[in-house]
Parts: structure tokens; sequence; C-alpha cells
């Protein structure tokens, strides 16, 4: 038998760090800012509207397909646009708004997103009643794409304070549009789910407190507009704080192209109590993720986040892929974001059981297998449009599937008539390769554990690790990476700013931390035909060079030697034959305190490793490195490039 069922539990539209927001007013609210700048209104960019009817249209033609927000392109710099104010204390004011006309609610998406130290960034509406920020220093992906949102109304007022001398880079290049609230199931964040939903606070959700702590609602971000789901970090058996999140398979279906790496994952987005609150809590968000599985027959699909801070308490969710039982005993739970609203509970008061016939969800959408999900009739609260992916919970806790959708009562959307749910035992290892099963990712050890209880990270004070780059004769280096990885599983990167500093924020205490620097880009920056003769001067014995740097700068092929054979790749470069050293990085770096036995000649010995190996028992912000160009014998090298 196939029946038809109508897909209703989606919602269109989904660090190596978190999406830091560090909360307060912007400077322009203080009274003796407002003072300074009173008379001076910051230009108004105005992007293209989004015409409602052409995508309800283009909607309709694709059942199960309705978004609320379309992207529109923009064109937007603190350079080139808004007004910069110079602040009697040296400081400068960027202001600039941003309208798309007619649009419900605006995300800004920046391509770039580059602050320096001391620099605040925000963003507000108009009335200032919603406020978004300050975005720091630390909230910067290495990647430099960022995004802010979803702020409601047509216009957004972009404020960015900076020291002066340390310009930011900002640029934004697309604005997402919401376009229609009134649409079914378009309905976008907070407090535009049902009334008949219930809060996870409520007595419903009481000894569900742990488990909620692992669910998170997701902004996916598509190339055509964005769209609601919801998740559950998930425990494997090794027992790590791997951020695997289990979602749903046809959340990345919802539109075309999703764009995993501006993906949004907002935990502990709850009211404090069983009310519905006045006024939005504040999530804490990590942005972007990497896909590691997926299969269209239960509908799963396992991410990969970008890291969880560690000063967070999160659960990662257990899980029961026992293949035996067709049944659920009474009592199961489902914990999600409808229309992206915040967390609420949902909870079957009868057994649920293995639905037999196949289900036809229509479209792109396709056909699932006869037996492949579990199906429910809910007692308390309901799903709704964002709810995918979220994941469903026998009486003992223990995850056995995720949301794929449902229907409902045509006279009442308050009551459902089932609710289905792929099943996580046959995801586990029923799919042809570790892509499209959970196994490999989950039991990483090959225990064959048919049960896997579920576990709290507790937040960890930790402490601030950082410190700065510099050339070894000097010269600040920004653009640098720093990675900072420890066999806990921590793996960060960060990007130097103009005065080559760099910050980990938070780290767990202990470690070792294995900290290194790294640059490749511009081989010839800095080298020229007279590097050569320098470097042939030493190696013939008429001159040497002046420190072990240029010496080690010098050795091009990277044997921990200085010959003939360097000046060969080093002219290779300079003649365009080859635009790197094929051996070597185009940048090393070396700890500051780096030593030679002979300086004279730095290869004999022991040779200074790249890496610095911290034990984190305090802040600790002298992590340095000087950094060497290869080639460059003459310290000429432009340490920005």
């Amino acid at each position: 038998m196939r029946n038809r069922f109508t897909l209703i539990a989606i919602l269109f539209v989904c660090r190596a760090q978190a999406q830091w927001s560090e909360g307060g007013i912007p400077d322009s609210f203080q009274p003796e800012i407002r003072s300074f700048i009173s008379g001076k209104s910051p230009s108004t960019v105005n992007v293209a509207s989004v015409d409602r009817d052409a995508l309800l249209l283009e909607d309709s033609k694709t059942p199960g397909q309705t978004r609320f927000a379309a992207p529109v392109e923009a064109d937007i710099s603190l350079l080139k646009d808004g007004l910069i104010s110079d602040l009697p204390d040296g400081r400068k004011l960027w202001q600039c708004t941003v309208r798309s006309a007619g649009a419900i609610g605006l995300t800004l998406i920046f391509d770039r997103f580059y602050l320096s130290d001391d620099t605040r960034f925000f963003v507000y509406t108009p009335d200032k009643n919603r406020i978004l920020g300050a975005y720091t220093s630390r909230s910067c992906l290495p990647s430099g794409k960022f995004l802010i949102g979803i702020l409601p109304g047509e216009t957004a007022v972009m404020e960015c304070i900076f020291p002066g001398g340390k310009t930011p880079d900002i640029h934004l290049y697309r604005v997402d549009a919401s376009y229609d609230s009134a649409a079914p199931g378009a309905e976008f964040d907070f407090g535009e789910s049902l009334s008949c939903n219930v809060n996870v606070n409520c007595p419903a959700g009481a000894s569900w407190q742990q488990e909620k702590k692992g669910i998170a609602r997701i902004l996916m971000v598509f190339q055509g507009g964005e769209a609601w789901c919801s998740g559950t970090l998930v425990a494997n058996t090794s027992g790590s704080y791997e951020p695997y999140f289990l979602t749903a398979h046809h959340c990345q279906l919802l539109l075309a192209n999703p764009q995993f790496d501006l993906w949004r994952f907002d935990f502990d987005y709850e009211t404090g109590g069983c009310t519905n609150p006045a006024t939005e809590p504040v999530a804490k968000s990590v942005l972007g993720c990497t896909r590691t599985a997926f299969r269209a027959e239960t509908d799963f699909m396992l991410l990969k986040l970008n890291p969880v801070p560690p000063s967070w308490e999160v659960y990662f969710n257990g899980w029961d892929r026992d293949n035996t039982p067709t049944t659920i005993a009474a009592g199961s739970v489902m914990v999600h974001h409808p229309r992206g609203d915040i967390k609420k509970i949902t909870v079957e008061n009868q057994a649920s059981n293995v639905f037999p016939n196949t289900l036809d969800w229509g479209g792109i959408f396709g056909v699932s297998p006869a037996s492949s999900h579990w199906r429910t009739v809910p007692d308390v609260g309901i799903q709704e449009p964002g709810s995918s992916g979220s994941p469903l919970f026998g009486p003992d806790k223990r995850i056995r599937g995720q949301l794929h959708g449902g229907s409902v009562n045509m006279n009442n959307p308050c009551i459902m008539t089932g609710v289905y749910y792929g099943r996580f035992n046959q995801s586990w290892d029923q799919g042809s390769s570790s892509t499209a099963r959970l196994k490999e990712w989950l039991d990483p050890g090959n225990t064959g554990a048919v049960t896997q209880n579920g576990y709290l990270r507790p937040a960890v004070a930790g402490f601030d690790l950082g410190g700065q780059v510099k050339t070894h004769w000097g010269v600040n280096m920004p653009g640098v990476k720093v990675q900072v990885s420890s066999a806990g599983g921590v793996m960060l990167t960060a990007t130097t700013d103009t005065e080559g500093k760099y910050l980990f924020d938070n780290l767990p205490a202990g470690g070792p931390y294995s900290v290194t620097a790294s640059r490749d880009t511009n081989d010839l920056n800095g080298v020229t035909t007279y590097d050569l003769v320098l470097a042939s001067r030493h190696i013939l014995g008429i001159e040497a060079l002046s420190s072990p740097w240029k010496i080690i700068a010098a050795d091009a092929n990277r044997s921990n030697s200085l010959t003939t054979f360097d000046l060969v790749e080093t002219r290779k470069v300079i003649l365009g034959v080859s635009t790197t050293f094929p051996s070597n990085t185009s940048w090393r770096f070396f700890p500051e305190n780096t030593t030679f036995a002979n300086p004279t000649n730095p290869f004999t010995g022991t040779f200074p490793l790249p890496t610095m190996s911290i034990n984190l028992q305090a802040d600790t912000l002298n992590v340095n490195f000087l950094g060497l160009k290869t080639g460059d014998t003459n310290d000429s090298a432009d340490p920005g490039q």
C-alpha cells in the first residue's frame, strides 16, 4: 500500500568558533556620543525588493518548498558606504542603513567580516527595539564569512566603532528578505508557532531538562533563500565531544545549493518558564558545519558542527539502534523548534509503531520505503514546519528516529493525525558506505554497541590563549593563520589582526595545546636577484649572511642546508618559471624564544620546532611567533602580503 501524506514538518529555508555576541548597546546610544553626532544621519543604501507574488508563484510550483526569505544582491562596504564620524577620543564611528522595501525581516550575509581589537559591531532596527551584537574580533571566523539576523522589518542599521588606524574590513554582499509571514508554513522566528505548542519548560518537559541542552534550531542558508529545521547533538561510543548533529535529510533539499558554512545552530533558544515571553531570548549560536552522511530512505542527515565553545554546557543525546522492536513504549517525546520559534516539547502517551506502508511525500521529496518510519499521534503539543529533524526519544531518553513529516486534521491544525520519523536503527548500517550511514561516525571504535546513553559536557571555565606574530626583524604581521589543537578534540583557527595579534577565548584548562602559525601566499614577495647575490656570497664563503634567520630563509628547498640547489629554486621563482617554492612555504614561523646552538649554521644540533606546546593553567597571552620569508635574505618582504 502506498499512502500519500503532506510534508508539513519542514520549513523553507537550515567557528571553527561560535558566533560570539557580547551584548551591550551601540555606542551611538550613549549620551556623550549621541550629542556629538547630533544632526548627522547615516545614508540609506536601498537594495532590491523581492517580488512577493513571483516568489509565491514559484513556491506553489514545488509543493513543500515554501520559503520565508529570498536573497537580493548587495555591495556595501565600510569605506565606500555610510557615514564615518571622527570622535573626540580618536575613535571612529561608522553607521550605514540598509533597506529592502516591503521586507518583513532581514538577514545580513557578509563575505568579509574582519574586526580588529577594540572594535564593536552592532545591527539594530531604526526604532532601537531590537539590537544584535556586539560582535567583536572574537566573533570573526577565519573564512571571513558572517551572518547576522533575522532583524524584523525592512530596514537595518549597521554600526561599528573602531580605533583610528584600524579600519575593519567589512563587506555585505547579500541581504535575505523575508517576504511572506501570512503564507502557510512561511512564518519566521520568534513567537510565530501555533499556540497549541508547549514550551519545553512547561510541566511536560520537567524530566527532559538535560536532553533539551542538545537541541538546536537550524537557520539554513541556500543559494535561493532561507528555511528552518531542528536537530540534536548526538553521543558516540567513545564518549568524546565531537559535535555530530542529527537532523533530517530533506532539510538540505528545501532549496537549491545549501551553503553549509553559513548554516547557524541556535542552542538554548527557549523561555525560562512555561509562558511565552514578551521579549525574544538570546541564543548561543554556532555558525557553520560540514555534512558527513545522509540517506533518503530513512531521511537522516548527520552534520559536524564547527566547534561548540567549552564554556557552554551542552548535552549529547544517546540512542538505541536495536532492530528487534516494532514498537516504542508509551511516553515518546520530541523536542523541537516549530517555525523557528523557541524550544517546544511534544509527547505521545501511547505506544509508537513501525509504519508498515510506503510514504509518498511528493515531488523532489520522493517516497519512503515501507517500514522505514515510526508513526506517532501526539497527545501533548504538535509539530510544524521547522520541526523537521527533531529527535524522537523513547521513554528511556534515547533517540529512536528523527522527524520527517506528518499530517493534520484539515479543520484543526492543532490536531495531528500522524507524525512520521525515519528509524534510527535503519540509518545505522543500511547505507552503502560511511557517507550514507551512522555506524562509522557514532561507533568510531567499532564496539558493536546497540545502545548509547547520552552525556553532558559540563561548561568549563577556561583561560585565554593569545599572542603576537612579527617578522624576525620586528614588523607586525597581519593575516597570519594561527591554529591551536589538543588531543581532547580542540581544533580552532584564528587570524592575526593589523597588529599581528590573535586570541583564543576561554579554552579549557590543561593541555597540552599545540600552537602553530602559517601563511603560504605570494612566494615572490621580497625575493629579488639581490637575494641570490647575498646567498651566493654566503655559500662561497665571501660574506656570511648576518643572522641565522636569513640563512634559514635562503634554504629555499627546506633541506636544512644552504647549497646551490636553493639558488636554483629561488631563481625559478624570480623568473616566473615556478610560482611557488615546491618544497617550502612562502613564510616559516618559529617561537619567539627560539635560539640556535650555532647561529652561523642554524641547521646543526637540534633544529627548532615550529610548534609551541602550552599547558594552560592561566591566561597566557605571550605565545608569540617570529616569521621569516623564504628566499628573502635582506628583510625586504612586505609582511602584509
